[in-house]
């Protein structure tokens, strides 16, 4: 009898382990969430300072085409905060940008085994603002696209773990001076962050 329910229990382990990737017509729920706050070192005899603090929100949902193809919606959001004491006089900015876009993802289960790794391609148009001292200092617009490889393990078959590399950006950012009438400003950059990121987040499957 005991060895009919350990053959039962390890059938049904097997069932699961079987059953974790994704499938046609899941869902996906997820995302990550980032805190980081940074003072670098004082300079003997000075008490001047800048303390940086953000905070990142990345909801995304996604819908399976296939076993391996997924395409979704996305939002990033960024929150900064800078408070800079320079001679005894405090300057605090403060600065948003919300993000929504799309991706698509490739899945390869690797094996037999829980893990999958992914490639996955976004792009997303990105709107916000910097005020200093509670004035409106500025207004930026953004249009980044990424292709990013990434890696998820499938604690459940309905819930996973995904780590993100750094991966390749294009980013076009558009400043444009508060009060209008001054001119705007445009730069673009082109960068390869392989080793440079790597975030982690939590996703579920429905």
């Amino acid at each position: 009898m005991k060895k009919m329910i350990v053959m039962a229990v390890l059938g049904l382990v097997g069932t699961q382990f079987a059953k974790a990737q994704v499938q046609k017509g899941d869902f996906l729920v997820g995302g990550n969430v980032g805190v980081t706050s940074t003072t670098p070192n004082k300079v003997d005899g000075s008490d001047d300072k800048t303390t940086t603090t953000t905070f990142n929100i990345s909801p995304k949902v996604g819908y399976a085409l296939s076993d391996k193809w997924m395409v979704g919606v996305f939002v990033d959001a960024g929150f900064a905060n800078i408070k800079d004491v320079d001679a005894g006089t405090t300057t605090k900015i403060k600065s948003h940008l919300i993000a929504p876009g799309i991706f698509v993802r490739n899945y390869h289960m690797l094996g037999e085994s829980k893990v999958a790794i992914f490639g996955e391609a976004n792009v997303s148009y990105g709107f916000g603002s910097v005020k200093t001292d509670d004035t409106k200092t500025s207004s930026l617009n953004t249009l980044e696209a990424n292709v990013v490889p990434g890696i998820t393990y499938f604690v459940t078959k309905r819930f996973m773990l995904e780590g993100v590399f750094g991966g390749i950006t294009y980013r076009n950012e558009t400043t444009k001076p508060q009060p209008a009438g001054a001119p705007k400003t445009t730069s673009s950059t082109f960068d390869f962050s392989f080793t440079k990121q790597f975030q982690v987040g939590v996703s579920w499957l429905f």
